[in-house]
C-alpha cells in the first residue's frame, strides 16, 4: 500500500523537523518546505493527501498560499498551523476551505491524531 504524503509548510527549521517526526510514525511520507512559493513548486510537482500550512510565512503569509491552492489544488486538504491565532483568522481559514486549525504549540499526540482525522479516507492507487 502506498503511504500518503504530506508537505509540512512552516518558515521555522525546529518545527518542519519536530512535525516530520511526529507524523512518520505513522508511516505517512513527510516532506517540507520553508515558504510558500517552495510549497507552490512541489505542489506542481504532485499531488499531496494533506498540507499543513503555518499562517506566518516570509513573502507570501499562509492566508494567502491557502487561496492559492484553493486555486490551482481545490482537492488537497490545508490544515493551517500557527502560534497567533484569533477568531477571526480561524473564520478565515475556514471560510477559504481549510479542514483543520492547529494552535501552536501542541503535542505530537495531538497534531499526529488531527492529522489522521484530516487525511482522505480514500488511499490513492
Amino acid at each position: 500500500m502506498e503511504r500518503k504524503r504530506l508537505l509540512i509548510v512552516d518558515d521555522e527549521k525546529n518545527i518542519r523537523l519536530t512535525l516530520a517526526r511526529a507524523l512518520e510514525i505513522e508511516n505517512l511520507e513527510v516532506e517540507t518546505a520553508a515558504y510558500a512559493e517552495e510549497a507552490l513548486f512541489k505542489l506542481g510537482q504532485g499531488e499531496y493527501a494533506l498540507l499543513l500550512v503555518d499562517i506566518e510565512l516570509p513573502g507570501m503569509d499562509g492566508m494567502t498560499l491557502l487561496q492559492q491552492i484553493r486555486q490551482k489544488h481545490p482537492s488537497t486538504p490545508v490544515m493551517i498551523i500557527t502560534a497567533y491565532g484569533s477568531a477571526e483568522s480561524i473564520a478565515e481559514a475556514m471560510k477559504l476551505g481549510a479542514v483543520d486549525y492547529v494552535q501552536k504549540p501542541f503535542s505530537p499526540k495531538e497534531i499526529r491524531q488531527r492529522v489522521l482525522k484530516a487525511l482522505p479516507t480514500s488511499r490513492p492507487s
